[in-house]
């Protein structure tokens, strides 16, 4: 095991667990669950402010956020939104850099960045089976299409929020989940979304 590419910022530190992870929020708003799964079972730690690196799990380290908690995805950083945990993909062969996982079905992930000239088409990130319910802009640029489909003989519900970033770029957060759960995943895109930097 070693460490990811995903590292979570907040209340003065910076955490780096180790692969596979999982961080879930504890009791208390600057308080985080590690997890990290192995071969030899699930280790954990509750991390918050004062608290040390914990062998295997996580390294701690000061941080310059002050504030809440932020994922820190490669060169991008965005809110943590409440009602989601954060874990790694479980696959070592998943290029996916984290999974924001709400419930069993429900989930938002990032891609990217792709290059906009692959976005261009209308239905570029509509796949088989899928149709657009909606399409809208939030703030100036980011680009958001809804779709739905049947999972499985149920009414599913997906999203793709599309962010520019550094001129001919995008950062794609894909959400997907059944109908019923589509409301939590559109709220936190768009905050995820609008508060990346």
């Amino acid at each position: 095991m070693g460490h990811v590419f995903v590292r979570l910022a907040g209340h003065g530190l910076r955490l780096v667990p180790y692969w596979p992870y999982r961080f879930a929020r504890a009791a208390g708003p600057s308080l985080v669950e590690v997890a990290v799964g192995s071969w030899e079972g699930e280790r954990r730690a509750v991390i918050g402010p004062g608290s040390a690196s914990v062998p295997d799990v996580v390294d701690v380290t000061e941080g310059t956020v002050t504030g809440d908690w932020r994922l820190e995805v490669g060169p991008f950083t965005l809110c943590w939104p409440d009602g989601f945990d954060v874990q790694s993909p479980h696959d070592p062969a998943d290029r996916t850099p984290c999974y924001l996982i709400a419930s069993d079905q429900a989930m938002i992930f990032p891609q990217g960045p792709t290059p906009l000239e692959r976005l261009a088409a209308r239905d570029a990130l509509v796949a088989p089976g899928q149709r657009i319910v909606d399409r809208r802009l939030l703030g100036e640029d980011i680009d958001v299409v809804e779709l739905a489909y049947e999972h499985d003989g149920a009414p599913w519900w997906q999203a793709h929020w599309v962010i520019p970033v550094g001129g001919q770029q995008a950062l794609i957060f894909t959400g997907q989940a059944p109908v019923e759960e589509s409301g939590l995943l559109r709220v936190a895109g768009d905050r995820m979304a609008v508060t990346l930097c």
